[in-house]
């Protein structure tokens, strides 16, 4: 049985009404592993979807967005940006991941999209906060995760660095709000540049992936990436692609025994399984 979180370590993720099925089954997913408290911004979630979470999922707090200036500028800067091919998904939300880190109510955070369930070993992942921020690989496409070249020069990073170096992916990151703010606030940096100069945004590969990569180059942290995919295992490379599961909150514990390798299964570029 895991033993009981820390107060200072958690969790922090968002969802609408049309992710509410993957925030269940992230939220069970770490209660199984490693009980530390989520925190889920809501940008649409139904009242019955909270209400229902309220009664059933008592380490789950469903916040609103922060009501800041610089939130509802975000918003409005890219809510009408092109839709995903993704069903479901809408794209200003992906812009908003480090100011929703930044705002975590916990010292030691993991952002986790929630299209993602955790199998096992999630106390091992926020042990490997102890000496730094942690960041993981991008396994569905690396080869599209590289920043275009107009990013850099339009914004110029001072140290030597390898531009297609790293691969990472933005729904699995880690932090250290009291140390690693300097990281955090390269993340937000072309976000918030992004906002008022279309040409950096259109530099940007990935929306807020391709900010966490410049921050990583920008810092010096290419390091911290985590070279091993089973922290982050995209579900195409799974042996569970084409399994059909009834995406009841239960099926956790059948993707945990269909997959003995991966400790978190991410759908990422992929048809989340609740939406058919």
């Amino acid at each position: 049985m895991p033993q009981p979180h820390s107060p200072r370590l958690g969790i922090v993720t968002l969802a609408d009404e049309n992710y509410y099925p993957g925030l269940e089954t992230l939220y069970i997913s770490v209660q199984k592993s490693f009980p530390v408290p989520i925190t889920c911004f809501d940008i649409g979630l139904s009242a019955a979807q909270k209400h229902h979470a309220a009664l059933h999922y008592p380490n789950l707090a469903i916040v609103p967005l922060p009501d800041s200036a610089e939130m509802r500028g975000l918003k409005s800067a890219f809510e009408h940006d092109t839709p995903l091919q993704k069903p479901g998904k809408r794209v200003w939300p992906l812009w908003i991941c480090p100011f929703l880190i930044a705002a975590s109510p916990y010292q030691r955070v993991f952002w986790m999209d929630s299209d993602l369930v955790v199998l096992r070993n999630l106390e091992q992942l926020f042990a490997m906060l102890e000496d730094g921020p942690v960041f993981t690989l991008e396994n569905n496409a690396p080869e599209c995760t590289a920043n275009k070249p107009e990013l850099y020069a339009l914004l110029p990073i001072a140290r030597a660095f390898d531009p297609a170096v790293p691969t990472a992916n933005g729904g699995v990151s880690g932090w250290d709000l009291l140390r690693d703010q300097a990281v955090l606030d390269a993340y937000m940096h072309p976000i918030r540049t992004a906002q008022h100069d279309l040409s950096v945004r259109q530099a940007i590969s990935w929306h807020d992936q391709g900010a966490l990569i410049w921050a990583i180059q920008n810092t010096g942290s290419e390091h911290r990436v985590l070279p091993d995919t089973r922290w982050n295992l995209c579900v195409r490379h799974s042996k569970v692609v084409h399994q059909q599961y009834d995406w009841q909150p239960e099926v956790v514990d059948q993707l945990i025994a269909d997959e003995p390798d991966a400790c978190v299964l991410h759908w990422n570029g992929h048809r989340v399984p609740w939406m058919k």
